[in-house]
């Protein structure tokens, strides 16, 4: 027996079958044509003609793109330049009262005795934010920068006998607070160590600044210190070295130049240079007494202790130190690279998001060529072997 089954026809629009009879489906067809391999068409989704994917022209939008980059490189620095030579900047220093308090010892104590010693830790309260220059017998011997709490921390480097210790605090101005109290500090030694060591008074007549610093807009640059002796720098007695000119102030990324004085002792010297920043020292072998300019920078902000060491021949040491502080934007070496190689004014607005679309484009471009060598769509090498 037949079972007749009934079908329900539904109707067509017209407006649907012509669509279907001119219009090709939507989305990604495989075409195969003998001994070619498989294509990847799209849609053009305005004429509805099937085109190959690689007609969108990646080389064509990179280019247009660095011409792009180059107008706005170019436009850049030429507004730079127009806004150095429309603007002309002046300045002026205006001296305020000098530190109305001075920097005074609180260790050692007076009248402290030691033996065999060749430095010592002198601490003691000072103007938050000023500089303070330690003398010992009225000769610089070390600087440092008056922290917020109102104290400072020095190594001093001491001389056989008696060594009157005195410190003084300097404003931004390198104006100096009021004199405080002397400490006097006596060092004894044993007859065979006094034999080598000389008070620095009778055989070191050497001229060294009454303070250090050196301070943009008030004392000259650090390049132009000229620390002048009237005779060559002696030999013999304590090895000595002294930091005579630092600046005080730096910027970071930017470099400068430390003055270093070094006389005494038995030539030749090894001066090792410690610049605070973690690294490892700077080492640098002196053959006569001289005055030693040192380059130097740092890569971010921040105050930094310098030391520097000397040793002798004979093995006898010495010891300075002082601070410097470091201000400006902290920038990575890879910045700062591109920085010095492609300047300035390519990292201003707009130009961050003109290299995030020259990035984009060639994300794409990259994915397309990943796609056509490696993509799904691609056959497997086997079948690829049998065509």
């Amino acid at each position: 027996m037949k079972t007749q089954s009934k079908i329900k026809k539904i109707p067509v629009s017209k407006t649907r079958k012509r669509a279907s009879k001119t219009s090709p489906a939507v989305g990604l067809v495989h075409v195969t044509r003998p001994g070619l391999h498989h294509f990847r068409l799209v849609e053009n989704k305005h004429t509805g003609k099937l085109i190959h994917h690689r007609h969108t022209s990646h080389v064509a939008l990179v280019g247009l793109l660095l011409l792009v980059g180059i107008f706005l490189f170019i436009s850049a620095g030429f507004a730079e330049v127009q806004a150095e030579t429309g603007v002309v900047s002046i300045g002026a220093t205006v001296s305020g009262p000098a530190p109305v308090v001075g920097a005074s010892i609180t260790s050692p104590i007076d009248g402290t005795s030691v033996t065999n010693q060749q430095t010592i830790e002198v601490t003691g309260t000072c103007a938050p934010g000023t500089f303070v220059v330690v003398q010992n017998n009225n000769q610089l011997v070390g600087s440092t920068v008056c922290t917020d709490a109102g104290i400072f921390v020095l190594q001093v480097q001491l001389q056989t006998g008696t060594n009157v210790l005195s410190a003084f605090n300097y404003d931004n101005l390198n104006q100096p607070g009021p004199n405080t109290p002397l400490i006097s500090v006596n060092v004894t030694t044993t007859s065979t160590v006094a034999q080598l060591l000389q008070p620095l008074s009778s055989t070191l007549p050497v001229i060294l600044p009454s303070n250090p610093s050196i301070v943009p807009g008030v004392t000259p640059e650090a390049s132009s210190c000229d620390i002048k002796n009237e005779q060559p720098l002696p030999t013999g007695g304590e090895p000595r070295v002294a930091i005579v000119c630092a600046p005080r102030f730096v910027q970071a990324n930017t470099q400068y130049t430390l003055g270093i004085m070094t006389w005494g002792g038995t030539p030749p010297y090894a001066l090792a240079i410690d610049l605070g920043n973690k690294s490892e020292n700077n080492l640098l072998s002196l053959a006569t007494p001289r005055n030693q300019f040192f380059k130097f920078s740092y890569a971010s902000a921040g105050i930094r202790t310098v030391t520097v060491k000397l040793k002798d021949k004979d093995g006898r040491s010495a010891i300075v130190q002082t601070s410097i502080q470091t201000t400006g934007d902290t920038k990575t070496p890879l910045a700062v690279l591109a920085n010095d190689v492609i300047g300035t004014s390519w990292f201003k607005t707009p130009v961050p998001l003109y290299l995030i679309a020259f990035a984009i484009t060639l994300g794409f471009w990259g994915g397309d060529i990943f796609d056509r060598n490696f993509g799904a769509h691609k056959p497997h090498y086997r079948a690829r072997k049998a065509a």
